[in-house]
């Protein structure tokens, strides 16, 4: 062991740390080399686990932090913490004999936070704590040294507290006064029924009695059970009650009246507002733990992540929230949706690999998908490379292609029709949206009969309207891709398929769907709003080009397996476009040169499994496996750009020695490469990758609907972040189990047992 090595049994001093701690002590907050210290006095000298370790550890110094009145982080939060600094300490000692000048200074950067605040303040410290004197002091620890002390007890807080606890005690004793009262009350009652009803009867009884000599029945007064009320909270309820976004005082509202429509006397039943928020509490801890015992996948997974600005819990700012997912075959999961420090690559970096190990599958994880923003993608700081050093290993670079696709778009758009603006909005959309009532919608005209874009419409129409009505005929997961569908038919003049024109929702700058489906409107109104010479032109390409080249790539880029075959032939559609418009062709190649991660050595290999890929090119590219490839292959390559090279690549001239790295990364056989492309889906083991091929997600939707799901339950239900993660799970895997409404699926369970 590391540590072991690290250890000195004569001096019990650590490596870079110094001796061992039997107790952390002191009057300030507990520094890096205290607690380092003390872990491993418990890890080395008492022979507990590391998980052990960390966590009597973290018991004893939240001890300081409870005395400074400062609130902290989750406890397993901090235990994270404080394994990620014996792991960091760990990885030095390792190399400890290299003098290299990169490895002293990483041991003197380590060095010299030893002796820095071990921060587990909560994220929203400053403003949850109460008393000025406690923030300065928090301040201070944080400084280099951390300036300033505990003192002794504060008499006049003391005391304070102690009126407290006096409150809370008459409180306590009159509500047992109370209930001693009524349970009195209540036998009084039951002794006043039994007198008057034997008095009725006492001269029957008398009569009884003295016919047969015996005495008389006298009234037994039984003592009065009391039934315990029913609680109507079960785990179903309460996570029905989460989904739908109940608070528990219109919970208890609505408990009453079911209860009565049902039947039921609401009196023998907890209805109170405090016993419906304990028990949905606990039901929510319950059910997010099961689930994540339960969750044990065997299978190469995907790690999905997107970021977003929120309020945070106590609504008095924002703070970056970062949605972490996981999917692979038959897989979708949330993981959770933590709060960030910041935006910045390693933070995200930080938060992924955190979720990673609390649910113990770092060592499932082969590929990862991201939006490509250069906190994601920095050579140095961006979160890919910082994960793939956590994880110490290369993973598989799933790159969103739905925003590669978007940046392409939003360049064209720039081009063609962007003005000078300071604000979000977009004046042309304004305007349109402001006019809106004046246009009559049903008195649109097409694209067609525009002579300027006729000749070249012509061109492409047949195979562009068959292309959109057969996209119309699959799922669409968004409705504003079902309207930009209806708007891109109108505009090629068919009308086979009625639908109207709808009114123009929003139109930020940052929906890039909203520039499509506003150019596509615009223009299919042309005569009845006022554009200008230059907007009526950006219009008149900028549709053109979404007709000519955008649509089709766009709807087809969420396959794994087409994804380097249609790469390669956007990018030779682009280099033909130039003959059209050589501004816009060039403008959108430019961009897209830049993200061509699915033609780069690793991933060219998913056109192997493209059924759409003859056998001549597939026999090339095996063949091409042989070839030797790049020490470290690039996450996305570098083309020239030429459009001569271009026109005249093909996906065999890609592939390397290296692209078998997917194949090792996915768990797919390779016997399959032996056999003709012709023999290959009569074999399992080219079935068994290709499912698995076409299983992976290689746009980032899965992430972008975690953080949908985290503004929707941002603000309500509860402000405490444990519990606000809890409620991720438990509303995910309803909605999972009970994806509608209809009584077949909400009844599903009690049919099946």
């Amino acid at each position: 062991m590391a540590e072991l090595a690290g250890f000195n049994s004569k001096s019990r001093g650590i490596w870079l740390v110094g001796s061992t701690l039997s107790s952390i002590t002191g009057s300030k907050l507990p520094s890096n080399r205290q607690v380092l210290a003390r872990f491993f006095d418990l890890h080395l000298n008492e022979n507990l686990s590391i998980q052990d370790s960390a966590s009597a550890t973290t018991h004893e110094l939240l001890q300081f932090w409870a005395k400074a009145r400062i609130p902290t982080r989750q406890d397993y939060n901090i235990i994270v913490k404080l394994k990620d600094m014996h792991a960091k300490w760990k990885a030095l000692k390792k190399n400890s004999s290299r003098k290299t000048a990169t490895k002293k200074a990483n041991e003197d950067a380590f060095s010299d936070t030893l002796d820095d605040l071990f921060d587990v303040a909560h994220a929203d410290a400053m403003s949850l704590i109460k008393i000025e004197e406690d923030r300065k002091f928090l301040e201070a620890q944080r400084e280099k040294g951390r300036r300033g002390c505990m003192g002794g007890i504060d008499s006049k807080l003391a005391k304070q507290e102690d009126r407290r606890l006096q409150r809370e005690l008459l409180a306590e004793q009159r509500r047992q006064k109370e209930e001693q009262r009524k349970r009195n009350s209540s036998a009084v009652e039951t002794v006043s029924d039994c007198d008057s009803s034997e008095g009725r009867n006492s001269d029957a009884e008398d009569s009884d009695s003295s016919a047969t000599g015996q005495a008389g029945p006298s009234c037994v007064t039984p003592a009065k059970k009391r039934t315990r009320p029913i609680n109507v909270i079960t785990p179903e309820l309460s996570s029905a009650l989460d989904r739908t976004r109940v608070s528990d005082r219109n919970a208890t509202y609505i408990l009453a009246a079911a209860a009565k429509s049902l039947g039921h006397d609401p009196q023998q039943l907890v209805l109170n507002k405090e016993s419906t928020r304990q028990a949905r509490r606990l039901h929510r801890e319950n059910t997010a733990r099961e689930i994540k015992n339960s969750f044990a996948p065997d299978i190469p997974l995907t790690v999905h992540w997107d970021g977003k600005l929120l309020p945070s819990l106590t609504g008095h700012d924002t703070v970056d929230r970062l949605a972490v997912i996981l999917s692979g075959e038959g897989i979708m999961k949330l993981l959770s949706v933590p709060q960030l420090t910041s935006g910045s690559g390693e933070a995200q970096a930080d938060a992924v690999y955190n979720a990673l190990l609390e649910w113990n599958v770092t060592d499932r994880v082969q590929c990862m998908s991201f939006d490509t923003t250069s906190s994601n993608t920095g050579n140095k700081s961006g979160a890919c490379v910082l994960l793939e050093h956590k994880l110490g290993r290369s993973i598989l670079s799933l790159a969103c292609r739905h925003h590669i696709h978007e940046l392409i778009i939003a360049k064209v758009f720039e081009v063609l029709l962007e003005t000078a603006s300071s604000g979000p909005q977009i004046r042309l959309f304004q305007r349109f949206s402001s006019a809106w009532d004046t246009i009559n919608a049903a008195a649109y005209e097409n694209g067609i009969d525009d002579q300027i874009l006729a000749a070249d419409l012509m061109t492409v129409k047949d195979e562009v309207i068959a292309f959109l009505k057969m996209q119309l005929q699959t799922y669409q997961p968004r409705d504003d891709y079902k309207e930009l569908i209806q708007l891109a038919l109108k505009f090629l003049g068919d009308t086979s398929i009625s639908s109207n024109v709808h009114r123009p929702g929003a139109y930020h700058r940052a929906r890039w769907m909203a520039k499509l489906i506003y150019c596509f409107k615009i223009y299919l109104f042309r005569s009845q709003f006022h554009l200008t010479a230059r907007e009526l032109s950006g219009l008149q390409q900028f549709n053109l080009f979404v007709i000519c080249v955008y649509l089709k790539a766009w709807f087809t880029c969420s396959s794994a397996a087409s994804a380097p075959r249609q790469d390669l032939q956007l990018l030779q559609k682009l280099v033909n476009y130039k003959r059209t418009n050589k501004t816009v062709a060039s403008a959108a190649l430019k961009v897209f040169m830049r993200h061509l991660w699915y033609v780069s050595e690793t991933l060219v290999g998913l056109s192997l499994f493209d059924d759409e890929v003859d056998d001549e090119t597939k026999i090339s590219m095996v063949t091409a496996l042989e070839c030797a490839g790049a020490d470290k292959p690039s996450k996305r390559i570098l083309m020239e750009e030429k459009d001569s090279v271009i026109s005249s690549k093909k996906l065999n001239e890609f592939v390397t020695s290296n692209t078998r790295q997917l194949f090792n990364a996915l768990d797919i056989p390779q016997q399959f490469l032996q056999q003709h492309p012709s023999m290959w889906k009569s074999l399992d083991d080219y079935r068994h990758g290709q499912n698995r091929v076409m299983s992976l997600k290689v746009v980032n939707d899965a992430a972008e609907r975690g953080i949908s799901l985290i503004q929707s339950f941002n603000a309500v239900i509860s402000n405490q972040e444990e519990q606000k993660q809890y409620l991720m799970q438990v509303v995910e895997k309803h909605r999972r189990d009970f994806p509608d409404p209809n009584k077949s699926t909400l009844t599903r369970d009690t049919l099946n047992s």
